[in-house]
C-alpha cells in the first residue's frame, strides 16, 4: 500500500469513526432527555366509557356536577380537566404522595380560574369499598374516590403501577378524551399542575 492509499484509508476510517460517534452520542442524548426530561406522556387518546356510581355525599356531588344522576361517566363531570389518581390501599407511594395530592387539590381550589374547570377523583385499584374509604379518611383525601375491587378500570385504562396520574379533557356532556399520562409519584405539587394545564392544550396554564 503506498503512502497516498494509507493516507485516503486512514482518513476514511476517521471519518466513518466520527460520524458513527456522532450518531451514538445524538441518540444517547435523545434517550437522556427522555429520561431526565419528560416523565409522562401527552399523546392524544380515546378515553374507555367507564361508568362509576355516584358519591353518596351530597357534596361530593355537587362538586362533580352530578346532582340526580345515580351513575355517571368521567366525561359527566362538569368540568375541562379531570385528574384521576389510581392508588391503592396497600401501596406505600401513594400513601407517602397523599399530601402532595392534598396541595395538588388545594391549590387548584385557592384559584378562583381554575376550582370550576380542573376537578379530582381517586380510583383505588384492587380495593374494596371499605379500603378505599379507609385510604381516603386516614390521608385525609378531600376529592372523591371510587373503589376498583376487580381492577376492571385499572385493567380498562392499561395501568400497571400505582400511583399513575391521568389527564382527561372533558365538556360535562360527554367528551372523554385523554391528554396525559404519568405512572409515578411528583414531588412538587405546582409544577405537577403545570404540566397538566399545558398538555390539556386549554390554555389554562397562561392564566397562572
Amino acid at each position: 500500500m503506498n503512502k497516498k492509499t494509507k493516507k485516503t484509508v486512514l482518513f476514511c476510517a476517521a471519518s466513518l469513526f466520527i460520524i458513527v460517534s456522532w450518531h451514538i452520542m445524538a441518540e444517547a442524548k435523545t434517550y437522556a432527555q427522555v429520561i431526565t426530561d419528560k416523565l409522562y406522556s401527552d399523546e392524544k387518546a380515546g378515553f374507555p366509557d367507564l361508568t362509576l356510581p355516584a358519591p353518596p355525599d351530597r357534596t361530593e356531588r355537587e362538586y362533580l356536577g352530578l346532582s340526580g344522576k345515580n351513575t355517571f361517566r368521567v366525561g359527566d363531570i362538569n368540568a375541562e380537566i379531570i385528574i384521576i389518581e389510581i392508588f391503592s390501599f396497600h401501596c406505600p407511594s401513594c400513601q407517602a404522595q397523599a399530601p402532595h395530592v392534598n396541595k395538588l387539590y388545594n391549590n387548584i381550589q385557592a384559584d378562583p380560574n381554575l376550582r370550576d374547570r380542573v376537578k379530582m377523583i381517586g380510583i383505588g385499584a384492587t380495593n374494596s369499598p371499605f379500603e378505599a374509604r379507609s385510604f381516603k379518611e386516614s390521608h385525609h383525601v378531600p376529592f372523591p374516590v371510587f373503589s376498583d375491587e376487580d381492577s376492571e378500570i385499572a385493567i380498562a385504562l392499561n395501568v400497571k403501577y400505582t400511583p399513575t396520574f391521568i389527564g382527561v379533557r372533558v365538556n360535562g356532556k360527554g367528551l372523554q378524551q385523554q391528554f396525559y399520562w404519568r405512572p409515578g409519584a411528583f414531588t412538587n405539587p405546582s409544577q405537577f399542575l403545570q404540566e397538566i394545564l399545558k398538555a390539556s392544550g386549554t390554555g389554562l396554564n397562561k392564566n397562572n
